[in-house]
C-alpha cells in the first residue's frame, strides 16, 4: 500500500510534545477527534460513582469492516443504573441510542457514524469491544462483551451486521463479561474464545442504598473483594459459524471466581501451541500453558506471573505484551491500581518470568497512577517499543489524599535502551479507560483513540517528524484462520532483529490495530522476513520494501 498523505493535516485541538533526546527530533501528537467526526458521549453510570459498575468504563476496537484499506473504529459505551436495575428485574430491554458507535474511515482525516447503517445496537450496559473473523470468511465480525448478555455480530460484507449470539452458542444468560480474546488454540484454523468474568452482577444488593466503604480515610463505592466474581469462560470454534463451551473439558475453570479483567492468547513458552493469560483484578493472574491436547495447566506461580516481584497480588487491569528489550521474548505489563507499581515482567526463558519494574524506571514512575488500558508501540519508528497507559481514578474524591488525583493523564514512556521515563504530553487529563493503538493514516506513525470514563474520546494523531523508517504486515490465513492469529513475523536488517506476533487480546476492553508495525530507526533496509503461519509452515520474504504496509497471504 502506498505512503498516504497524513490524515489529520492542519487540525489542532490539543498538542503533545515529547523530547526524546534522538537526533530524529520529538515525538508529536495532535487531538482531532471532533473536526474528525469522532463524536460519541461517553456514559458510565453517574458522576458521583455510587457503584462499582460505574467506574470501570468500557473499550474501543479497530477494525476495517468494508476492506477498503482503512481502519475503522467501533466504540462500546457504558449505561446508567436504573436502566440496569430495570433489565435486571425482568424487564425487555430496547436498544439504546448511544450504546454502540460505529465511524466508518473515510480518508483524509474523516469518520462518518455508520452504526445505524451497519444495524449496529446495543441493549446492555457494554462493556468490551473486540472484532475478530470468526468465521474465516473474509469479512471482520464484531464481539460485545456487556453486563448483561453478550453480542456477537456477523459481518454481511455489504456494510451491515447481523446479531447471532444466540445461535452461535453464546449464553443468553446475564452475567458481567469484560475483556475477551480470540485465538486457535487447537490450531485447526478456526479462532476459539475466551471472554473473561468480573462480578457477579446478582451478588450486588440493588434493593438497598449503595454501600459505602473506606478508602484511606475517604468514602467510596464498595467491591470488589466483598462481591462474588463471575467465572471466565472457553469458547470453542465449531467450524460451522457456531462456538461449544469447553471451559470444563478445557480445564480452564475459573474455580476461584478471580475478577477477570484482561485475557490474551499468546505462545509463551514457545512450544508451537497459543496459551492464555489472564489479568485478575484485586487477586492472582492466571497462566494457562496449552499441553496440546485441548487441555491447559494453571502455570502462573511457577511462571513467575501470578504476583508481582514483591509477591503481591495487585489490582490487574489492563496488559500490554511486547519484545520491549530485542531479546526475542515476549515481555508483559499489568497496570494496577494507584499507589502501587505497574510490574513489568520480563521473560527470561520460555515461559519463565521476573518482575523487572524497578530496572525499568517504572516503579516510581506509574506509582501515582490507576491505569487502564495500556500496550507497547513505537511511536517514533526509532526501533525501540515505548509503553503507552490511559490513567484515571475511580473515587471522584480521592484528590483530598494529596498523593493522587481523579482526572489522570494519558502517559507515554519513552524507552531507551530498556529503561523508561515518562514524557511530559500537555494533553488534558481525565479520568481515561479503554484505548486501542492504530495507523488510521496508514503513513506509519501509531496514532491512538482513547476514551474516557464520560464525555467525549480523544483521537490522537501521530504528527511525529523525523527520518527513521517502518514497515507493516497484514497477514491472511489460509491453511490457518484467516486473521492469521499466533502467526510470528521476524525482520532482519542493519544487524539487528525484531519480531512480533499477531494476537487478540490484551489492553483492557479493546482492540488495537491488527497489523503488525515495525520501526526501524536509521536503517533503511530489511534484508529479509520470516512469517511462522500457525499451521506449521514458514515463508520468507527477501528484501521486502520498507516505509509501507505489505499484504501477505499463507502460501
Amino acid at each position: 500500500m502506498r505512503r498516504r498523505t497524513p490524515l489529520f493535516a492542519g487540525l489542532v485541538l490539543a498538542c503533545a510534545v515529547i523530547s526524546n533526546g534522538d537526533p530524529s527530533g520529538v515525538l508529536r501528537f495532535i487531538d482531532t477527534a471532533k473536526e474528525a467526526g469522532l463524536r460519541a458521549e461517553m456514559i458510565c453510570g453517574g458522576s458521583e460513582k455510587h457503584w462499582i459498575m460505574e467506574a470501570n468504563g468500557s473499550g474501543v476496537a479497530v477494525l476495517d469492516y468494508d476492506n477498503d484499506g482503512l481502519l475503522d473504529i467501533l466504540i462500546v459505551n457504558g449505561s446508567t443504573v436504573p436502566r440496569l436495575i430495570r433489565i435486571l428485574a425482568g424487564a425487555t430491554p430496547s436498544p439504546a441510542a448511544n450504546g454502540l458507535y460505529l465511524f466508518h474511515n473515510l480518508g483524509h482525516g474523516r469518520f462518518s457514524d455508520v452504526t445505524a447503517k451497519a444495524g449496529l445496537s446495543n441493549s446492555y450496559w457494554g462493556t468490551g469491544a473486540n472484532t475478530a473473523d470468526f468465521n474465516n470468511d473474509g469479512f471482520v465480525d464484531i464481539l460485545v462483551t456487556n453486563i448483561g448478555i453478550d453480542l456477537l455480530f456477523r459481518n454481511n460484507g455489504d456494510g451491515t451486521f447481523a446479531e447471532i449470539g444466540k445461535s452461535a452458542g453464546l449464553s443468553r444468560e446475564i452475567h458481567w463479561h469484560t475483556g475477551s480474546a480470540f485465538g486457535d488454540y487447537d490450531n485447526d484454523g478456526n479462532p476459539d474464545l475466551y471472554i473473561a468474568g468480573y462480578v457477579d452482577i446478582r451478588s450486588i444488593n440493588f434493593g438497598a442504598a449503595p454501600g459505602v466503604c473506606d478508602y484511606r480515610g475517604i468514602s467510596g463505592f464498595c467491591g470488589p473483594l466483598n462481591l462474588k466474581g463471575e467465572r471466565d469462560v472457553l469458547l470453542r470454534n465449531n467450524g460451522d459459524g457456531t462456538f461449544s463451551d469447553v471451559t470444563e473439558r478445557a480445564k480452564v475453570v475459573d474455580v476461584d471466581a478471580r475478577y477477570g479483567f484482561t485475557a490474551v492468547f499468546e505462545d509463551w513458552n514457545q512450544d508451537g501451541r497459543p496459551d492464555i493469560f489472564v489479568a485478575n483484578d484485586s487477586g492472582a493472574n492466571y497462566l494457562y500453558l496449552n499441553f496440546g491436547d485441548g487441555t491447559f495447566r494453571e502455570s502462573a506461580l511457577v511462571s513467575g506471573v501470578a504476583f508481582n516481584g514483591d509477591g503481591r497480588s495487585q489490582a490487574n487491569m489492563g496488559v500490554a505484551v511486547g519484545d520491549y528489550d530485542h531479546d526475542g521474548k515476549l515481555d508483559l505489563l499489568t497496570t494496577t491500581f494507584s499507589e502501587d507499581y505497574f510490574p513489568l515482567f520480563r521473560q527470561i526463558s520460555p515461559g519463565y518470568f521476573e518482575d523487572v519494574s524497578a530496572a525499568a524506571g517504572l516503579v516510581a514512575a506509574t506509582t501515582p497512577y490507576l491505569g487502564w488500558g495500556t500496550g507497547f508501540a513505537d511511536f517514533d519508528n526509532d526501533g525501540e517499543l515505548d509503553l503507552w497507559v490511559a490513567n484515571g481514578h475511580v473515587y471522584p474524591t480521592v484528590g483530598k489524599l494529596g498523593s493522587t488525583t481523579y482526572l489522570q493523564p494519558f502517559s507515554v514512556f519513552k524507552n531507551r535502551r530498556g529503561r523508561f521515563s515518562e514524557a511530559p504530553l500537555g494533553l488534558p487529563k481525565n479520568s481515561y479507560r479503554g484505548a486501542a493503538t492504530a495507523d488510521f493514516d496508514n503513513d506509519g506513525r501509531m496514532d491512538i483513540a482513547v476514551l474516557p470514563i464520560g464525555g467525549a474520546p480523544m483521537l490522537l494523531s501521530n504528527r511525529t517528524e523525523n527520518r527513521n523508517s517502518w514497515i507493516g504486515f497484514s497477514l491472511g490465513g489460509t491453511r490457518s484462520n484467516r486473521d492469521a492469529l499466533g502467526a510470528r513475523v521476524q525482520i532482519e536488517g542493519c544487524n539487528r532483529k525484531w519480531f512480533d506476533t499477531v494476537r487478540n487480546g490484551a489492553g483492557y476492553l479493546s482492540r488495537s490495530d491488527p497489523r503488525l508495525h515495525f520501526g526501524l530507526g536509521s536503517c533503511g533496509v530489511v534484508e529479509q522476513a520470516s512469517i511462522f503461519w500457525p499451521s506449521g509452515k514458514r515463508q520468507v520474504l527477501k528484501n521486502p520494501a520498507i516505509d509501507r504496509y505489505i499484504t501477505v497471504r499463507e502460501p
